[in-house]
């Protein structure tokens, strides 16, 4: 019996280990950037970021870039920054904003994720998925 308890205590110890290094960051728990059609040539940019606890000093995004294929070329043609959650401490933060865009193009979003506590902070970086408006 007691081997069999130590043997499940082994293995819980081991995954519990393996989590933490499953995790992003010590600050980010999560991040994700999407752009979505509309209809109308109107996309839409959503972009999320979760801290590892519910009590961040500081959550958000310092920009969100949306760039639009035009030939063979990326041009970046809308910007947001500075959004950060307004409260004094939370988890975590979504943010989106829509562009007017032209059907039939294609666009991507790329934001920076920032997540900030009274020991440190971590920023992030990702991109989205192609997606051509409608």
């Amino acid at each position: 019996m007691k081997r069999t308890l130590a043997f499940v205590l082994v293995i819980l110890l081991l995954a519990a280990n393996m989590s933490a290094f499953a995790r992003t960051s010590l600050y980010i728990g999560s991040h994700s950037a999407g752009v979505s059609p509309q209809g109308g040539g109107v996309v839409k940019v959503s972009v999320f970021v979760a801290g590892t606890h519910p009590r961040m000093t500081k959550i958000g995004f310092p920009m969100v870039s949306l760039y639009e294929l035009n030939g063979s070329t990326w041009t970046l043609v809308a910007v947001q920054t500075s959004q950060y959650n307004p409260n004094a401490t939370a988890g975590s933060h979504s943010y989106s904003f829509t562009y007017q865009g032209t059907a039939g193009k294609s666009y991507y979003a790329s934001a920076s994720f920032y997540a900030q506590d009274t020991t440190g902070s971590d920023t992030k970086n990702a991109s989205s998925p192609t997606v051509t408006a409608t």
